[in-house]
């Protein structure tokens, strides 16, 4: 077996052409679409990384204003409560003063109704003795 020269010269042009044609049609094409599909990738994961960033800021200033109104809301809690605590014992000290004008007035009239029947009582005892002396004297 015999290497003929000008056949393996004519095989290394054409592998070169080859080489060369697939480069540039191919590998080129292929590499750049890879390099674009990359660099898409890469923004993707860029703005992901942004999108949760955001997010988190957005949570952490949603719990910021829900404890903000939490807090707001049980300061109007107590402040109601304590106004309810006041007008409750409003109430009841009006109640408390109503009732003891009424006893008052209650015990003025019975004291009233005590002298009347003490001084009717008396003038019956008086007719009494009266009488029980004109029936002794009779």
């Amino acid at each position: 077996m015999t290497i003929q020269v000008s056949v393996l010269l004519w095989t290394v042009i054409c592998f070169l052409l080859l080489v060369a044609m697939l480069r540039n049609l191919l590998f080129k094409p292929v590499l750049r679409t890879l390099d674009e599909r990359q660099e898409r990738l890469d923004k993707a994961a860029e703005k992901r990384a942004e999108y949760e960033r955001m997010e988190a800021e957005y949570a952490a200033e949603l719990d910021s204003h829900r404890a903000k109104r939490l807090t707001r809301q049980q300061k109007e809690l107590k402040a109601e409560m304590e106004k309810l605590r006041a007008d409750d014992r409003a109430l009841l000290k009006a109640a408390n003063e109503t009732r003891l004008r009424k006893v008052d007035r209650y015990s003025v009239k019975a004291e009233a109704d005590c002298e009347k029947l003490l001084t009717r009582l008396s003038e019956q005892a008086d007719e009494l003795a009266v009488s029980f002396a004109q029936s002794l004297t009779k």
